[in-house]
């Protein structure tokens, strides 16, 4: 006889029988513990790369209105420096000049 024979054929005291049926619950509970624990560890990097590229398709969009308003203001730039009949309806309409001897009459919209 070996000794797992011996053992078997020995009457088990009431705590050793206990003790066996909460080691098999803590192995239990542990494998419970420890699956969603590497569930959130590998899920999680998934999740900060789709911010990631919504934050880079919001600065995509953000760069693409900027350079549209820098190409404007060039422009506008340009045509101050070359385009005197451009100055001159420019200081006409918003700083309301005038020739001299020159008379404007505005009318205001409602």
């Amino acid at each position: 006889m070996n000794y797992r024979e011996v053992r078997a054929s020995e009457p088990q005291a009431p705590w050793e029988f206990w003790m066996r049926a909460f080691l098999k619950l803590a192995r239990f509970v542990l494998l419970l513990l420890i699956v969603p624990v590497i569930y959130v560890l590998c899920d999680n990097p998934l999740d900060e790369q789709l911010a990631m590229r919504t934050k880079l398709d919001q600065l995509k969009e953000q760069r693409d209105t900027l350079k549209a308003d820098r190409d404007k203001l060039l422009r506008r730039m340009e045509w101050v420096k070359n385009d005197n009949a451009y100055l001159e309806t420019a200081a006409r309409d918003r700083l309301h000049l005038q020739k001299e001897g020159e008379y404007i009459l505005r009318f205001e919209g409602q």
